[in-house]
């Protein structure tokens, strides 16, 4: 058997999908919150504690420990709680991957989709995708968010709500909402340009819309750097909404988007998100 990174997606995505089916069966509703401690009883988890998990593992938002009776998820809790939601629904999506039997053929994914000269962590990214894939589907299950997001227009303002709803970081609700947005939306986030003295933003990540939009297609901002005279940068600064408009290119096609702009977080984890419609 051969599986690609696309179709592994989709198989990790059933799963996961399959499990929110037996949750929803289990407490009777639909209603979000989706929390990872909801899974556990389902998944196998004994229980899901929060922990100091030290200097080595500063970045790391949960780890999985597996023993003969089931599992242990431990929480860094150092983390906020949207990540530790995030992390702990990740380390679900490796006892997902396990019950499919992908393992066995991760080698042959990475090879597909990285150099295979490269670092062993680096070829690791197949699994930690297939893991992302897993946790958005359980945190955000698409039948459910889809509902959600056609009763609020494509806003910050939108995104800061469907955030709260259901218990996730804005990061992860704008790609979520670039996924899955019936009119075609990107959904971008900016960071400051460390190391440098010029106060300027540069783009991080840029994602399109969804595999199962109407446009599946790449578009990415003509200039990814803003100054610190740019609607951008005025984000950046304050708390409010700002509006603008953006050069966004699709091969050699170049279309100006209307474009939502709010910063988020504080000092050096402060970052803007972005959402701009691609309209018709």
């Amino acid at each position: 058997m051969f599986v690609n990174l696309e179709q592994a997606t989709t198989l990790i995505i059933e799963r996961a999908t399959r499990l929110v089916s037996l949750l929803v069966e289990d407490r009777g509703h639909d209603k979000p919150p989706f929390l990872p401690e909801e899974y556990a009883r389902l998944a196998g988890i004994k229980r899901i504690e929060k922990a100091d998990l030290g200097h080595d593992r500063a970045d790391a938002g949960a780890v999985l420990l597996r023993f003969r009776d089931g599992y242990v998820i431990k929480a860094n809790q150092n983390q906020n709680l949207a990540r530790q939601r995030f992390s702990c629904a990740h380390e679900i999506g490796h006892i997902l991957l396990g019950e499919l039997e992908l393992e066995p053929l991760m080698e042959d994914v990475e090879f597909q989709t990285f150099n295979p000269q490269s670092q062993a962590k680096d070829r690791q990214s197949p699994r930690e995708r297939l893991c992302d894939a897993a946790a958005t589907e359980l945190l955000m299950p698409e039948s459910v968010f889809k509902k959600y997001l056609s009763g609020f227009d494509v806003s910050i303002k939108s995104l800061e709500q469907l955030a709260n709803i259901f218990k996730v970081s804005v990061q992860s609700a704008a790609i979520r909402i670039a996924e899955l947005n019936v009119q075609p939306c990107l959904a971008l986030k900016w960071r400051s340009q460390t190391g440098t003295k010029s106060k300027s933003l540069r783009l991080a990540w840029c994602v399109p819309p969804g595999g199962k939009s109407r446009v599946k297609a790449n578009y990415m901002p003509v200039h990814t750097i803003a100054g610190h005279t740019s609607a951008l940068y005025k984000a950046y600064q304050s708390e409010n909404y700002v509006k603008s408009s953006k050069l966004f290119r699709l091969g050699t096609v170049t279309r100006r988007c209307p474009m939502e702009s709010k910063g988020f977080g504080r000092e050096e984890t402060r970052y803007v998100i972005s959402l701009a419609l691609l309209g018709k």
